[in-house]
């Protein structure tokens, strides 16, 4: 899992995920940021028991759900 290819790797289907959701191209490009910051975070975290798309759309999901609610 190297940070360095995540956003090629996921970014576009991630933006396309938020984008769905929240219809804005700014609050979206903010919360895939958003993401992938987490990511970095809790990297070390990541036990590899799910794919990195499956975990990063889990942490995208709860950040509009964060999002949303404020």
């Amino acid at each position: 899992m190297d940070p360095h290819d995540w956003v090629d790797l996921y970014g576009g289907q991630l933006y396309a995920y938020a984008f769905a959701r929240v219809r804005s191209r700014m609050e979206a490009e903010d919360l895939v940021q958003e993401t992938f910051l987490a990511a970095l975070k809790s990297s070390a975290a990541f036990e590899g028991r799910s794919s990195e798309k499956t975990w990063f759309t889990a942490i995208l999901r709860n950040k509009i759900v964060d999002h949303s609610v404020n």
